[in-house]
């Protein structure tokens, strides 16, 4: 798909970036005509000479009006010089972007200057660059391989979306999608932040190293890491210093946190804490070598002489469970995985604007919304749990050329992971005085008298061990919140053969008749019943007296052990496992915890905040997984 094939380009500085567009459109023939205006005649006559573009002006009301689609390639802060000007000088339906480090305030501009019609301007900001500047320094594979982050607005069309996510993926890139907000402070840390400690560096080192009359002393002895580290203090001061103005807030914070480090750096050096300093650099080190062994693999012949080594993995040693006091707060459970891929999937390809809450930001998803962007599909987020999906579709589409009337946007809410649900459900049994709120659940239907019924959810099967709750209904949604005020525990009987119930809800279900008053009889399938125990495995025989009968399975609580629990590297078992463990009397660890952060990216932290009591133990080796 080329949305570009025949439109006519407007770059409007013609530096290193603006340059580097134009080059690589001309080489591919991507577009019909390409403009150039900036203030520099010597590049704009250099690339009419090469052939990068068809016309140029230093004046941008004869350019203009001819394009389609206008990228502003110039300094951070005058960024909004050129949206004033261009708010009259083009047509509603031409596409604007913009390539500037910082977003917000861009966004803010745009607001200002394109109220009726900011479904076309749709703000981006290339991950590529070089210390080098202007024209003379651009090159047509620039971006080839590299990141480009687009900031889409709710108010844009699908259309000017998928066009400038077009651009960027025709010029090599590959396209991401975040908040202009979240953009910030992400770039605040990692391209912001680097750029003032190399500037800082280098006037740190001429200031207090050198001799004040032998400025250049310091650098007849810097070795190769000071010369990589460096690099970027030869980029453009002027740009950097929009940059900083325009971001100060974000960079300020990030400055704040860095130094605080710092000052923890310097406390060990002065005590002598060894460990501490080796602690430091090998989790650093570990950091720095899985980025280079993702993003930049063509370099790992130069790590660790010549072999990068790929079993130095940090993962989870043990978790170190204890009670925790009690549960307090709100959560909102993401979605199951398979759910979420599936909602979304089909969702994404319907013509228009889907915005999804609850997404889970787990392996399994990031690697489907990736694919949606490799099939030209702009996807923003996820970004705590929200996700929205641009797709013109425009064989589909009679009118997709005319979007000056705003699209509609589908909103879906995906129900919460019942398995998660349940997990809360269990910790405020085993830990008294908890208030808990938990929302985007979706309710069954009154429970009927027959247990033989399959609409049976899981929180309703709960409610036969003693779960009381509140429902109330979520605004603008069929999903629920859910108050948790009372668990008194109790055991039962259930009958679960011919419900629809999956294998991690069973987890749940075991654990509820292992945290009860007495003895719970669950009646299932035998096979079934052996795979539960099979899965299980340790941390069935440490939670419960376990009697097969058949079809069923009677569970009697036990009063919890101290010691070493392996969970057979499930992550589901160890969840299960640090929910029974609130309520033992003393500290055990749960060892073989699984991928919980692949699978649960997030789940420990939201653990941790809402009351549960555990530790995480890290390692960097295998030898416990």
């Amino acid at each position: 798909m080329n949305l570009l094939q025949n439109k006519t380009v407007l770059i409007i500085g013609l530096g290193l970036i603006g340059g580097s567009i134009a080059r690589g459109l001309a080489n591919g023939k991507h577009c019909k005509r390409i403009l150039a205006h900036g203030k520099d005649d010597i590049a704009l006559q250099s690339a009419l000479i090469d052939g990068s573009i068809h016309a140029c002006s230093t004046e941008l009301s004869l350019l203009a009006p001819q394009a389609d689609l206008i990228i502003i390639c110039t300094p951070t802060l005058s960024v909004r010089g050129v949206l004033e000007q261009l708010k009259d000088l083009v047509g509603p339906d031409t596409i604007i972007t913009d390539v500037a480090s910082v977003k917000s305030t861009i966004v803010a501009d745009a607001r200002m200057f394109f109220p009726g019609s900011l479904h076309r301007f749709v703000p981006g900001h290339p991950i590529a660059g070089s210390e080098q500047s202007g024209y003379v320094s651009s090159k047509a594979d620039l971006f080839a391989k590299r990141k480009v982050i687009l900031t889409p607005l709710r108010e844009n069309s699908a259309l000017a979306v998928q066009t400038v996510m077009n651009m960027w993926q025709k010029l090599g890139a590959d396209v991401h999608g975040m908040s202009a907000e979240r953009h910030d402070v992400v770039l605040a840390g990692t391209s912001h932040l680097p750029h003032l400690l190399a500037f800082t560096l280098v006037n740190t080192l001429v200031d207090t190293v050198s001799q004040p009359d032998r400025a250049q002393q310091v650098f007849d002895y810097a070795a190769g890491g000071f010369a990589d580290f460096s690099r970027i203090a030869s980029s453009d001061p002027e740009m950097w210093r929009d940059i900083f103005m325009a971001n100060k807030n974000a960079t300020i914070d990030v400055l704040d946190a860095y130094v605080a480090e710092l000052n923890k750096m310097r406390h060990k050096l002065m005590i002598g804490d060894s460990q501490g300093l080796q602690n430091d650099f090998s989790k650093a080190k570990f950091i720095r070598d899985e980025f280079i062994k993702r993003f930049r693999p063509e370099s790992i012949k130069h790590i660790n002489n010549n072999m990068l080594d790929t079993s130095f993995s940090e993962k989870y040693e043990a978790i170190s469970v204890y009670p925790g006091s009690f549960l307090f707060g709100h959560y909102r459970p993401a979605a199951d995985s398979t759910t979420t891929i599936e909602q979304i999937t089909r969702d994404a390809l319907s013509q228009g604007i889907v915005e999804f809450y609850g997404v889970p930001e787990s392996v399994s998803v990031l690697t489907a919304l990736q694919l949606l962007r490799q099939n030209n599909i702009p996807v923003l987020g996820p970004e705590s749990g929200y996700v929205r999906i641009y797709n013109n579709a425009p064989e589909n589409n009679e009118n997709s050329e005319r979007q000056d009337q705003p699209e509609t946007i589908r909103s879906i809410s995906l129900p919460a992971d019942q398995f998660l649900c349940g997990l809360f459900v269990l910790g405020a049994a085993s830990l008294r005085d908890s208030h808990i709120k938990l929302s985007g659940i979706a309710k069954a239907p009154t429970l009927p008298a027959e247990e033989s019924s399959d609409k049976w959810i899981l929180l309703e099967i709960l409610a036969k061990f003693g779960f009381v709750a509140k429902w109330q209904p979520m605004p603008s949604s069929e999903l629920f919140e859910l108050e948790i005020n009372s668990y008194s525990a109790r055991s039962t009987s259930l009958n679960l053969k011919n419900l629809l119930i999956d294998e991690n809800e069973l987890l749940i279900v075991f654990a509820a008749a292992a945290s009860s008053a007495g003895v719970s009889i669950i009646s299932l399938k035998s096979d079934r019943i052996k795979a539960l125990l099979d899965r299980l495995g340790d941390v069935a025989t440490w939670a419960a007296d376990i009697c097969v009968e058949g079809d069923s399975v009677h569970i009697v609580p036990k009063e919890l052990h101290n010691g070493s629990i392996q969970c057979s590297a499930d992550p589901y078992v160890t969840l299960i496992a640090l929910v029974i463990g609130q309520r033992t009397k003393a500290p055990l660890s749960l060892r073989q915890t699984g991928d919980l952060a692949g699978i649960f990216p997030g789940l420990l932290a939201e653990l941790a905040r809402l009351g549960f009591g555990f530790a995480l133990l890290k390692t960097h080796s295998e030898e416990d997984l």
